[in-house]
């Protein structure tokens, strides 16, 4: 769910995807990092930090590995806090036809972060309220004895 949501929001701001590949090794890694981080207890300040944190990174990982045009290269043009004009970087660069907008892509990212946190927090209180002691889902029925000793 983070690489999608920061997916959309690198795409909304003008920045180019990566090929679909990538994405899903992006993903595979996100969710190990996911299925981690869940066996610790975690407040919710603790998921927003590191969610803003995958974020950044899910953001530099999107900028450097979109291809041929991809910022790895110094001729790509993408501007990081205003180093390159973003009429520049789009005359320059054969991306979306939106340009890169870097006030957009921060808030968008952010966003990306928030949404993914408050699903975390909402999935985690589903999901203890499942097993709480006392709730219907958490009595399991005596399975009939099959005749063994």
């Amino acid at each position: 769910m983070a690489v999608g949501l920061g997916l959309v929001a690198h795409l909304v701001s003008g920045g180019a995807a990566p090929p679909a590949g990538v994405l899903a090794a992006l993903a595979v890694l996100v969710s190990l990092l996911a299925a981690a981080a869940a066996r610790a207890p975690l407040a919710p300040w603790m998921l927003a930090l590191g969610s803003g944190a995958l974020q950044q990174v899910l953001h530099l990982a999107f900028t450097a590995l979109a291809g041929p045009s991809g910022p790895l290269f110094p001729a790509a043009g993408h501007a990081h806090h205003g180093a390159v004009s973003t009429a520049a970087a789009a005359a320059a660069t054969p991306g979306p036809g939106v340009p890169l907008d870097f006030h957009l892509l921060v808030v968008a990212h952010i966003a990306a972060a928030l949404l993914t946190v408050l699903a975390l927090t909402a999935a985690t209180r589903v999901a203890a309220s499942l097993q709480a002691p006392g709730s219907r889902q958490y009595r399991h029925e005596a399975l009939p004895s099959a005749g063994i000793p």
